[in-house]
């Protein structure tokens, strides 16, 4: 399930490279690159030991991961605020704080030595262990948790696979807890612990699998959306530049892509009743589609201000 993981923030990833330069989508392809980076530092993708190597071989490796993890669900909770309509913004100095008391924990870690996939649970019985994997796991468990709470109050459609996604990260954060106590109090691992990290592995991954898919169903529809509109812009396009009267057609005009087609579609609806241009019946049938999905669109946005 990890490599799944894995491929989804992957395709994510992908999916979301148009984003960076657009404020309100950044936050989900910030959130998927550091996924990327923390879900591979655990081993199973492909050897961190050479990565560990270059780091200093201390285990750092470790503390790349927990950082890229609790940047990726800060993100992630941004970008979800985003699609539940909030125009909350983030305070960046709470994550650094987070950051930083993660560093400062890790730091405080007496050894250093060890294998970078089994490091933090040979070690467990540090004090400043348990609270660096504590502080790491609540961190996490809060941005899931205010997720789900900026969800609930729209339970339909994608928001259903996001809240299961988010609710199974929590429910893993919690066996996570509850593996990490019982090893710090017993000083070694035992059977109920192995357990907890079982149930930590099912639920978790699983959890980001869902939450990527839901991410990434979302953009695969933003971007039919887009190209359906580009391609209604196109097709107006032609159909209005028959009329030659006032000179050339803008090529390119400003805006988002609905936008556009409703500056095309109000450009060829002028020239109809100026009596400028002819239209076919099939034309007319079309523009009359156009009509609907304009209208539909503008009635979308009213009911959600």
């Amino acid at each position: 399930m990890i490599p799944a993981a894995f491929w989804a923030a992957v395709g994510l990833l992908l999916l979301r490279v148009n984003a960076i330069g657009n404020a309100a989508r950044r936050p989900a392809f910030l959130a998927a690159a550091l996924a990327v980076i923390g879900i591979a530092t655990v081993g199973v993708v492909w050897p961190v030991e050479p990565l560990d190597a270059l780091l200093g071989d201390v285990n750092a490796i470790d503390l790349v991961q927990v950082l890229a993890a609790t940047a990726a669900f800060w993100f992630l909770r941004d970008a979800t605020r985003a699609h539940a309509g909030s125009d909350a913004r983030s305070r960046l100095p709470i994550l650094m704080s987070v950051l930083l008391a993660e560093t400062v924990t890790f730091m405080a870690i007496p050894d250093h030595i060890g294998e970078p996939t089994t490091y933090i649970h040979e070690h467990l019985q540090y004090p400043a262990t348990w609270l660096h994997i504590v502080i790491y796991m609540v961190a996490m468990g809060w941005f899931a948790g205010d997720s789900i709470r900026m969800l609930l109050p729209h339970p339909r459609g994608v928001n259903i696979l996001f809240i299961i996604g988010f609710t199974l990260v929590v429910l893993s954060i919690i066996a996570e807890l509850v593996d990490i106590t019982s090893v710090f109090v017993e000083g070694h691992q035992m059977p109920f612990s192995r357990a907890m990290l079982v149930v930590f592995n099912s639920l978790f991954y699983p959890g980001l699998v869902a939450i990527g898919v839901a991410h990434g169903w979302r953009t695969l529809r933003r971007l039919i959306s887009v190209l359906g509109w580009r391609l209604t812009s196109l097709r107006l396009f032609v159909m209005s530049a028959r009329d030659q009267s006032a000179g050339r057609l803008r090529l390119r005009l400003q805006g988002s892509a609905e936008v556009v087609a409703a500056q095309r579609y109000i450009e060829l609806r002028d020239k109809i009743v100026a009596g400028r241009l002819e239209v076919t019946e099939q034309e007319q049938r079309y523009l009359e589609r156009v009509d609907e999905r304009l209208a539909k669109g503008v009635t979308a946005w009213a009911l959600s201000v």
